[in-house]
Order: C-alpha cells, then sequence, then structure tokens
C-alpha cells in the first residue's frame, strides 16, 4: 500500500477524534460564555442589532484560536482534553476581565455602538492570540 495512503488508514480515526473533542469544547465554551455575557448577544443579534453581532463573531474567532493551538501541540485525547478545558477556562477569563476593564461596553453593545463592538472584538482576539501562543509553546 501506497505510504500516503497507510498514514491516512492510520490518521484518520485520530483526525475524527480529535475533530469531535475540538467540537465540544468549542460548544462547551459558547454555551458558557454566553451565559456569563452580561448582555443577551444572541436575542441582540437576532434583533439585528450589528454590535452585538461583531462583538459575537470576534468571540467565535477568539475562542477558536487556542483550541486550535492545542491541537497543534496535542499528543493524545487527553492531552487535547486537559490543555483544551484549561485554555477555555483561561479565555472565559480573559473575556470576563476585559468586560470588567472596559465599563460600560455592554450598554454600548445593547445600544448598537459599533466603536464599542470594535474594540471589545480587538481585545478578545489580540488576548486570543497571545493565549494561543503560550498555548503552543507549553511544552
Amino acid at each position: 500500500m501506497d505510504p500516503a495512503l497507510q498514514s491516512l488508514a492510520s490518521g484518520f480515526p485520530d483526525l475524527i477524534f480529535f475533530l469531535v473533542l475540538a467540537a465540544v469544547l468549542y460548544v462547551a465554551g459558547m454555551v458558557i460564555y454566553v451565559k456569563l455575557t452580561p448582555h443577551k448577544e444572541v436575542e441582540l443579534i437576532r434583533e439585528g442589532n450589528v454590535a452585538a453581532a461583531t462583538s459575537f463573531g470576534a468571540f467565535l474567532i477568539a475562542l477558536v484560536l487556542p483550541l486550535a493551538a492545542c491541537m497543534t501541540s496535542s499528543q493524545s485525547l487527553f492531552d487535547m482534553l486537559v490543555w483544551g478545558s484549561v485554555s477555555l477556562l483561561l479565555q472565559l477569563f480573559l473575556f470576563r476581565v476585559t468586560d470588567l476593564m472596559l465599563r460600560g461596553l455592554p450598554e454600548r453593545i445593547i445600544a448598537n455602538d459599533m466603536s464599542a463592538a470594535i474594540i471589545l472584538a480587538a481585545f478578545k482576539l489580540s488576548g486570543s492570540m497571545l493565549l494561543a501562543s503560550a498555548l503552543y509553546i507549553k511544552y
């Protein structure tokens, strides 16, 4: 059998397991974030609030970056589970600290203030990139 096909045959199950685990962690992070957020972003998005959509969209990208870093450096599913969970907790903590430091942003998001959404998105993405980099070099 061709080495490329052998590699595919042996690695494909791991690929699927890692993707499923990452998806479960990602959805768990989204659910926790929605519960922690001081404003109801999903409802605001349904109402057409562009600022909420911008902020939530940045969150979705920011949440996946540390998980992707965990996937690239994990040696096993358990390793991915542990570091993926840690990355989610750190990421959610970072988001919460950002909300506390930048007071008044939830009210401005509710009011559809794009300048607030853009700065919140920038904080979420930049913090996520730093966390992803730190996770990538964890060992």
